[in-house]
């Protein structure tokens, strides 16, 4: 969460930073709503509310000059459907390796989301230059617009990509993520590209990340992947 938008007595404020001072015109009994806002597909310029998380909503009494601080902890919403969520911390896994350089679990501190746990890796070699993982299973998603995201936390030193397959072979490509030194969490909507025709309401869809490699000693990283609409 990169932002809060706000609303007070029903209108729309603005939206700042997470830490910032946000001003509220008004006195006495105020309602204020808060929302989550993201970078949509880690994009600053596309930054919005997160629509699958519930706002938080409370009345405060303000008085001219003071400031008050809140720690807002949001929630999914109670609609959002999980069909997935992939932490690699236990045995099992909802993808499988396809790519030609085999994927592992690895468990040192140093290359896991939060220094503890699982995380995935995807590295690649001269003679095994692609590194590619696949849903094993084909799920249903909407199609008609709604909002789905993939949410993963990643660190990597090149760039990979994650799309979605259509009816086991129709292969479209989301998003192209960039390379980051430090964990990082991106929101990836996968909205538009499952939305596309043809549709393949009845065969499924299945989510892939991809990477090519393009430095000497490729490495990605990956942890937390949830597959998420409503």
């Amino acid at each position: 969460i990169t932002d809060i938008w706000y609303y007070v007595d029903g209108q729309f404020k603005g939206a700042f930073p997470v830490g910032s001072v946000m001003p509220i015109v008004t006195e006495n009994n105020a309602n204020i709503k808060l929302f989550a806002g993201i970078k949509n597909n880690g994009i600053s310029a596309t930054r919005l509310p997160y629509e699958l998380y519930k706002q938080i909503s409370f009345n405060q009494t303000v008085e001219a000059g003071k400031t008050y601080t809140v720690s807002p902890e949001f929630e999914y919403n109670s609609y959002a459907i999980f069909n997935y969520t992939q932490d690699f911390d236990s045995p099992g896994s909802q993808f499988s390796s396809v790519g030609d350089s085999a994927t592992v679990i690895v468990s040192d501190a140093a290359s896991t989301f939060g220094g503890i746990g699982g995380s995935l890796f995807m590295g690649m070699s001269d003679a095994k230059p692609t590194s590619k993982i696949l849903q094993t299973t084909p799920y249903f998603l909407p199609t008609g617009g709604e909002p789905i995201y993939l949410e993963l936390n990643y660190k990597c030193n090149q760039s990979f990509v994650v799309g979605i397959i259509g009816g086991g072979s129709d292969e479209r490509e989301a998003l192209t993520i960039n390379p980051s030194d430090d964990w990082n969490k991106i929101y990836i909507q996968l909205t538009s590209v499952v939305s596309r025709q043809p549709i393949y309401a009845s065969l499924g869809y299945q989510v892939f990340i991809r990477a090519t490699k393009q430095v000497n000693s490729p490495k990605i990283y990956l942890d937390n992947i949830k597959l998420i609409f409503q």
